[in-house]
């Protein structure tokens, strides 16, 4: 775990790469957030009775005592969905905030770990990388050009690099004396192409922020390499709207698109990508989906 003065080092390093950091989160976590002026722990948004989605992992972020810790990316995943690949799109939500890593100095403390802080037996403190060992997470040496120097390693990588089994992407957790991040930091707001009763997630988040002057930055709609993937994001939130269908029972559905039955059947044959996409389907609905659904109607 870092402190003190290592943590300047660590943001002095990140900025070096030209790093930047992430946080995704639903729609009704998203207007929380603005409430509160940052991306805050969930035990704040708990303790303020706000509505924020709940995450399978919840019970054991609170035995692994990481729900008051507010939690960041190295990497968008958003892009592994968005550039045809059969993965699910951001597990925990449409809207991807792109933040300075000069927000880290304003935390007492920061892990940056290859494990998840959800995971069983977790323990940030001991799990947390050195600046040396984060130095080593990327792909390319320091002097890299822009976006080289950012690439975080692959998995299979990871696990050569340090000697581990099944590392995960690094997650950073930061404990915050108010547990909220402010949202002067965040540099964007990248929104999935949700399209909803021909209301879009986009615009939605422009009406939002449009109420919330505290946060001044970019808001982009995400684009895809190719269109028959950009309207997928549609087309999965049309089937879940009821009922979550299986992705098995999606594969073979002749009233959805040739190209949804097509990513259906990749992503069932992996049952990681699978395991993955039930909690993004779970997630969107409850925190995006039905918010997203209601002021579409009501507006």
């Amino acid at each position: 775990m870092i402190i003190g003065n290592d943590i300047q080092s660590l943001v002095n390093l990140l900025l070096e790469r030209n790093v930047s950091l992430y946080h995704a989160c639903q729609l009704i976590d998203f207007e929380s957030y603005l409430a509160l002026g940052g991306i805050p722990s969930r035990a704040l948004l708990e303790n303020k009775e706000l509505p924020f989605t709940p995450f399978e992992t919840d019970t054991i972020d609170k035995t692994n005592e990481v729900w008051d810790k507010v939690f960041g990316n190295l990497k968008e995943f958003g892009e592994i969905f968005a550039s045809g690949m059969p993965w699910p799109p951001t597990v925990y939500g449409p809207i991807q905030l792109q933040i300075n890593p000069s927000a880290l100095l304003e935390a007492s403390d920061v892990a940056i770990c290859l494990r998840s802080a959800g995971a069983e037996g977790f323990n940030r403190e001991s799990e947390g990388l050195t600046i040396d060992e984060i130095d080593r997470v990327f792909y390319h040496s320091r002097n890299a050009p822009f976006p080289e120097s950012t690439r975080v390693k692959s998995q299979r990588l990871l696990a050569e690099e340090f000697g581990k089994t099944k590392p995960q992407s690094p997650e950073i957790s930061c404990s915050l004396p108010n547990q909220v991040l402010p949202l002067e930091y965040i540099i964007a707001t990248l929104v999935d192409p949700y399209v909803l009763n021909s209301r879009s997630l986009w615009d939605i988040v422009l009406d939002i922020v449009g109420n919330s002057p505290d946060l001044n930055c970019r808001i982009e709609s995400r684009h895809c390499k190719e269109s028959s993937r950009e309207c997928l994001y549609s087309e999965i939130a049309e089937c879940v709207r009821e009922e979550i269908p299986s992705l098995y029972n999606l594969a073979r559905d002749s009233t959805v698109s040739s190209t949804l039955r097509e990513y259906a059947g990749q992503v069932v044959k992996n049952s990681e990508a699978e395991r993955q996409f039930n909690r993004y389907i779970k997630y969107l609905m409850h925190g995006t989906l039905g918010p997203m659904k209601t002021k579409t109607i009501f507006d």
